[in-house]
């Protein structure tokens, strides 16, 4: 009769998916561009004393289906002109463009204190 053979411990047995992943001392090298580098879409860069956060906070909001459709189709149109890959990318871009104008134009340009997500008045305005 044969023995079995040993069972082999997996390299991912000691990671958890809830933990990020361990950083790397050494950089891998990039690999050579073989044609025009492409123009990065990204979003700005966070102001000072601002830390983004590694992953993002999920935020929903009631629109018009009709509304929805046009956005989806403007990214649809235009995500190889003008950089937003995804309907997350371009609503953001939207409202921190539209944020900033408000900073600009009532408080010197300066972001407002942050705001928590209960601390906004829900439902229906009193009176409706």
């Amino acid at each position: 009769m044969s023995a079995r053979p040993q069972r082999r411990k997996s390299n991912l047995s000691r990671l958890s998916p809830a933990d990020p992943a361990p950083e790397t001392t050494a950089p891998t090298p990039a690999a050579e561009p073989t044609g025009p580098a492409p123009t990065p879409a990204t979003p700005e860069a966070p102001a000072v004393g601002e830390v983004r956060r590694k992953f993002r906070h999920k935020v929903s909001f009631y629109q018009d289906e009709d509304d929805t459709a046009r956005v989806r189709a403007a990214i649809l149109h235009t995500n190889h002109l003008e950089g937003p890959r995804s309907l997350s990318e371009f609503i953001t871009r939207a409202v921190m463009a539209e944020v900033n104008r408000l900073e600009e134009k009532y408080n010197d340009g300066q972001p407002w204190p942050g705001v928590g997500a209960r601390e906004l008045p829900q439902g229906r305005p009193m009176g409706s």
